[in-house]
Order: C-alpha cells, then structure tokens, then sequence
C-alpha cells in the first residue's frame, strides 16, 4: 500500500439553485414517475455519485499540478485529488490534495522549492479558481444527465442555471507537516597508537559503554575489515574526558597470538573502534 500525506482538504457542497428545485417540482407534477426529481434531487446525485466525484478530480487537479510544477515539484511528485467520501446534505464532497509518500519526505521535498507557509498561501488564492472550474465543469455533468435520464419523457423546459457550490479549501495539514525522525550519532574519540601501544580517549560528555577494539596490520592498505580476523581487546566503560592506555601485547587475535610491529617495517594499521552507538575506524601508516 503506497503511503500518502495529505497536503490539504478540501470540501464541496453542491446545492440545487431555486431554479432547480422548481424544476424538479414541475417534474413531479407532470411525471410522477421520473425517479431523479425524488428527495429534490438528492437520489440523482446518489446514483451518480461517481461521476461527480470524477468531475472534481479532473476539474481540479490539473490546476493543482500546474501550479506545484511552477513552484518546482517534479513530475513524480506532483500531487494528486483524491475523494474520500460523498453523501447527502445538499451533495457533499469531501477530497484532499495528497502526496504519495511519507510525511518527512513531502516536508523535505516542499520544503525544498519554498517556504511551507508560501505554499499554503498559494493554495488557497487558488480557491475562486477551482470552484469557477469546478462548478462549471459539473453544471454541465448534471445537465447532460438529466436530460438523459429525462430524454423519453415530456418536461418543462430545463433552467439555465440549475446549481451554485460551496468549495472550501483547507491547508492547515501542509502546515503541519514535520521532517523525519532523523537519528544521529556524534563522534567525540581520539584514537592513538605506536609500536608499543593504543591510546583511546573520550572526548565526549557521555559515557562510552562495551567498547571492541580491533587492530589490523597489513603491508598494502586494506579495503576490507572484519572483526572477527583482528587483534582483539575489550573495554567495558570510558568515562568522559577519560583516556585509557593498553599495551599492543593485551590485543590477541582468535588463536590467542598477541599483536606486535616489527621495528624496522612500514605498515598500514588500521583500528576499529566499536561500542553501543557504531563502529569506527581509524587507519594509520606506521613508518618503519
């Protein structure tokens, strides 16, 4: 299921004019049959809920698109009209202006062309806009289906204007939205060595905790390491601003030989660092 955030709501009442409820009085009287004058209209629009709600997507959504392109949304990302409910009250809509995607990537993505509140403002100058679409775009929808749901019957003349509209636009969720939970670790640790030993110090104002130390040593620089295949030693807590020194002879590989450098070598050493927040590594070249 794609996720999606909805950048804005947006709602339509479309209601009768008094044009029409007479009309649909006289249709009554003269065709008590004519099931789409029922409840003044409201089982008409029942029936073809679907077309109304195609109505609004395609009356609207180009609108849209054209100005999130403008501001610099790509075409991917470019948001969608997506209806969620229709039902009676005079006939009401109710849609939203949504990305597929998460939250925190519509923030970073929005954020990225302009101001969250730019963008809101935008979308709600665009309001007379959409509704003139709209309303005219569905005027003519309901029109052309009533005269074909009324084409075998004789009817008094069909009004020039048969409905006017509420549309309501609402950002307020685009000014919501937030980044994502980034998580972040800091790295606040000196790593020394010599031919003789290693030197960890914390430099941070927070405990390090079940600390693994790897040594490698190697005559060409490594590009792969693996714990496992290092000289090991273990540190269980390092306090802050602490330093703690260990002999290169207290790192032991997995057949228990301790680590030593030969005097008169040039070798690439490279430490790995390890405790409760990641894994670190250090590389060095010790000059023989």
């Amino acid at each position: 299921m794609r996720k999606e955030t909805i950048l804005a709501k947006l709602r339509v009442v479309i209601h009768f004019s008094d044009q029409g409820l007479q009309w649909f009085e006289e249709v009554r009287r003269v065709s008590p049959d004519a099931w789409f004058a029922d409840e003044g209209g409201m089982r008409f629009m029942s029936e073809f809920r679907g077309t109304w709600n195609n109505v609004l997507v395609e009356s609207t959504e180009p609108i849209l698109r054209d100005f999130f392109s403008k501001i610099g949304i790509q075409e991917d990302n470019l948001p969608k009209v997506k209806v969620y409910e229709s039902y009676p009250g005079s006939w009401i809509i109710e849609a939203a202006i949504v990305m597929f995607t998460s939250i925190g990537m519509a923030y970073t993505i929005l954020k990225g062309v302009s101001e969250l509140p730019k963008i809101a403002d935008g979308l709600t100058d665009l309001k007379s806009r959409l509704k003139k679409e709209f309303q005219g775009e569905c005027s003519s929808a309901i029109g052309k289906q009533l005269r074909q749901s009324a084409k075998q019957q004789k009817l008094p003349a069909f009004p020039k204007s048969i409905i006017s509209s509420d549309f309501m636009i609402d950002a307020r969720p685009l000014l919501a939205l937030t980044p994502s939970l980034m998580k972040s670790h800091k790295i606040h640790t000196n790593v020394s060595i010599s031919r003789d030993a290693f030197t960890l110090e914390n430099l941070g104002e927070e405990v390090m905790r079940n600390i693994r130390i790897g040594l490698f040593k190697s005559l060409t620089e490594r590009h792969q390491w693996s714990y496992t295949d290092s000289y090991m030693a273990a540190i269980d807590i390092l306090s802050p601003k602490q330093t703690i020194t260990k002999a290169l002879a207290e790192f032991q590989d997995g057949q228990g030989m301790q680590f030593a450098l030969d005097e008169n070598t040039s070798l690439y050493i490279d430490c790995w660092v390890q405790d409760t927040h990641g894994i670190y590594l250090f590389n060095f070249f010790v000059e023989g």
